[in-house]
């Protein structure tokens, strides 16, 4: 098991306030049907955390997912992969658009399996999770953003990140 200290790097920012549930627009349409990944640990949560790489506490816009690595990351929901490149501090970044606003993105990945424009049903493998970027060890990066603005994954009804809590090693 991972300590929750861990935190991913990557996304570390100077972003805008907190968002909340009270902020959250709508997510009417969208329908999640499939965990984004089958096995996992919650290891950072969204919002201020410490710093891995330096002293200090720094924006997070994300949640990080302890998996092993290779493990294939789903589409939580039917969308459109905007974009599926590399990207400085998030290594391999897959973008999904699962409606008009709402992108999920996916970092860190060891491979990218879609490209941009693809169309995706739930359930179909974006990547794989891998330690790509600044980072620690292997995990999959998760942010859920409306309009470029950062909301905390949790908020987000019906998103599942995985089926079940991993078996220790």
């Amino acid at each position: 098991m991972i300590p929750k200290l861990f935190v991913c790097a990557a996304a570390i920012a100077t972003c805008g306030p907190l968002a909340n549930a009270k902020d959250l627009p709508s997510t009417e349409g969208i329908v999640f049907s499939k965990p984004v990944l089958n096995e996992a640990d919650m290891v950072s949560e969204f919002g201020m955390i410490e710093n891995p790489f330096r002293d200090g506490i720094q924006w997070h816009g994300g949640i990080d997912l302890a998996a092993s690595f290779s493990a294939p990351v789903h589409a939580p929901a039917d969308g459109i992969v905007l974009f599926a490149d590399s990207e400085t501090g998030y290594g391999r970044v897959v973008d999904l658009k699962v409606s008009e606003g709402w992108v999920i993105r996916m970092a860190h990945l060891s491979k990218i399996r879609v490209r941009a424009g693809d169309r995706v049903e739930a359930g179909h493998v974006l990547g794989e999770v891998g330690s790509t970027g600044r980072d620690v060890p292997p995990h999959l990066h998760l942010e859920t953003r409306f309009h470029d603005k950062q909301y905390d994954p949790e908020l987000m009804e019906n998103l599942s990140f995985y089926e079940s809590e991993r078996t220790p090693d």
